[in-house]
């Protein structure tokens, strides 16, 4: 009977094992800290991109606002030059109240450059940004403007349409076309070669008081926006100067 025998196995000892697995988990390990290297390596080239594009977003905004702030800035001295003038009555300045109203019916918004900001929300990037301080800034900015700002621009905008509602029913029309149309310059010689061609209905002396006081409710509204826009330029230049330092953005 022929007898058949089992090639003889040699067991592996602990050592050997031990080795296998340890080296089976550096490979691993290894491979998950290059995947790491790599993905924080995307993350800061992301990073130092979105960084760049908010900066010139950031300069673009206080562009906007160099010319926001002055606006209003004389918004609110031509409608206490209307508003004086109003409060005399027959004996107004025509010519100067004429001009004034053209004046008062100009309306500008502030143009928000959100195309970063908007990015990180809706890619969920904001992780990136490595600086803590200016990710908590550049979500409160945001929030600021499409909260408080337009907040405020919606409300203005009713207090705007009520004046120019009222201001349709005191002065002419014609007067307003040719102001737009021609300028100040031509404006100011127009009625100077002839003070009374352009005429105020002021036969209605309540339009009159109700047009006076709306004048004062929008300069109020104007004021409360014009405190905002220069916080608002405040906080931009603020991250201009942060993103420089943290970032060592040069000739920017």
């Amino acid at each position: 009977m022929e007898v058949h025998h089992h090639p003889h196995v040699e067991k592996k000892g602990f050592k050997e094992y031990f080795l296998e697995f340890l080296m089976i988990f550096l490979a691993v390990t290894l491979g998950f800290m290059a995947e790491n290297i790599r993905e924080h390596v995307s993350d800061k080239e992301h990073e130092k991109k979105y960084i760049q594009t908010f900066y010139y977003d950031l300069k673009d905004d206080t562009a906007n606002l160099n010319g926001e702030i002055p606006f209003w800035e004389s918004q609110i001295k031509k409608i206490d030059t209307l508003r004086i003038e109003l409060k005399k009555g027959d004996h107004m300045d025509k010519k100067l109240a004429n001009i004034m109203s053209i004046y008062v019916r100009r309306y500008s918004n502030f143009l928000y450059h959100d195309r970063t900001i908007a990015q990180l929300k809706s890619s969920g990037n904001f992780r990136i940004i490595s600086k803590s301080s200016l990710a908590d800034s550049m979500m409160e900015y945001d929030s600021y403007i499409l909260s408080q700002l337009r907040d405020q621009e919606s409300h203005g905008q009713h207090l705007f349409i009520n004046v120019n509602n009222l201001h349709d029913k005191l002065f002419d029309a014609e007067l307003i076309d040719i102001g737009f149309k021609y300028g100040r310059a031509y404006l100011d010689s127009l009625l100077t070669a002839d003070p009374l061609a352009y005429k105020i209905h002021l036969e209605n002396k309540e339009t009159v008081y109700e047009f006076y006081n709306s004048l004062e409710f929008w300069q109020f509204g104007i004021k409360w926006r014009l405190s905002s826009c220069i916080n608002l330029q405040r906080k931009a230049i603020n991250m201009m100067n942060l993103i420089k330092k943290e970032y060592h953005l040069k000739n920017q």
